[in-house]
């Protein structure tokens, strides 16, 4: 029996796919040009609330940059979601060395990916949720 592929839409792809990663990532963009924002004087619990911050931002992109690509029927579209949101990250410490009062650093490209990875961990342990983001 011949499997069956799912049939391509255009603007399915565009307005679930597409529209929401590019605002993602524009996002993204924006936060990334302001100066830098303390939370608090507290240098340890600044650190660990703007790295969870990393850690959430990258994961909603990870997703995005999946649910596009297996929209597109990209096979193995979460490794080239992580592949494509660690890309993502580096190009946004590239950014931040440009901004006054920023500075790029590998470890927070590094943070960025974990979040990609934690997000990947998540819904491949949880079939609903991964079938829930995948089909919206």
């Amino acid at each position: 029996m011949a499997k069956k592929h799912k049939s391509f839409s255009l603007l399915k792809f565009v307005f679930t796919g597409l529209l929401p990663l590019v605002a993602w990532m524009t996002f993204i963009f924006l936060l990334s040009n302001r100066q830098k924002v303390a939370f608090t004087e507290n240098y340890p619990v600044s650190f660990a609330v703007f790295k969870s911050l990393h850690i959430v931002e990258y994961g909603i992109l990870f997703v995005l940059f999946a649910r596009s690509l297996s929209l597109l029927g990209c096979k193995y579209y979460f490794l080239t979601a992580l592949i494509f949101t660690f890309a993502y990250g580096l190009s946004d410490e590239l950014h931040q060395s440009f901004v006054i009062g920023r500075e790029g650093k590998l470890l927070d490209a590094s943070v960025d990916a974990l979040g990609g990875a934690i997000t990947w961990v998540i819904l491949y342990q949880n079939k609903f949720l991964k079938d829930w983001v995948l089909s919206i």
